[in-house]
């Protein structure tokens, strides 16, 4: 049997439902289960074996020190998790296309997201088919002249830029 594929408005409205559920749930001091997507992406880089241990999906309980501390900004609707890890506490604004599902600390579903993210298509060709890093001035404006700079403009910047860093004059010759 064939499942047609969610539409984005349907993952939408799924999307819309877990962040305002994970809202109602810290407003009404509830203790849950938050799985994410790991986008690595809290007020500082996690650390390696977490990152190692849960490199695609995190679960977080959020109870005591964590729904304590997590909240919904009133002034721009953010939704704030603070938990911690390895003793030190780490803040993310809760994006809500990154929840895949949000539970009981049991473990019981309230709501599953659990198709992946989507990947644009046109930010993938651009980084598959990525231009080689220009390392000669020469290359360098060239590159700025194809993205519509002049190339007066270009030469002349470029120069500025060496002089004002002779260290790197070396690496762009040509």
């Amino acid at each position: 049997m064939y499942e047609k594929p969610l539409t984005l408005d349907i993952r939408e409205v799924m999307r819309d439902n877990a962040i305002n559920l994970v809202e109602a749930l810290l407003s009404d001091n509830q203790p849950f289960r938050l799985v994410l997507w790991n986008n690595n992406n809290w007020n500082a880089p996690l650390p390696d074996n977490i990152m190692e241990s849960f490199p695609i999906q995190l679960v977080i309980d959020i109870k005591q020190m964590a729904l304590e501390e997590s909240f919904v900004n009133d002034k721009t609707g953010d939704v704030i998790i603070t938990t911690m890890f390895e003793g030190i506490e780490y803040q993310k604004v809760l994006d809500y296309d990154e929840i895949l599902a949000v539970l009981d600390l049991d473990g019981q579903p309230y709501i599953l997201n659990n198709f992946k993210p989507e990947l644009n298509l046109e930010d993938s060709v651009k980084e598959f088919f990525a231009p080689e890093i220009p390392t000669t001035k020469k290359e360098i404006v060239e590159l700025a002249v194809s993205d519509g700079c002049e190339k007066v403009a270009i030469e002349r910047s470029f120069d500025i830029f060496i002089k004002n860093n002779p260290e790197l004059a070396n690496r762009f010759k040509g």
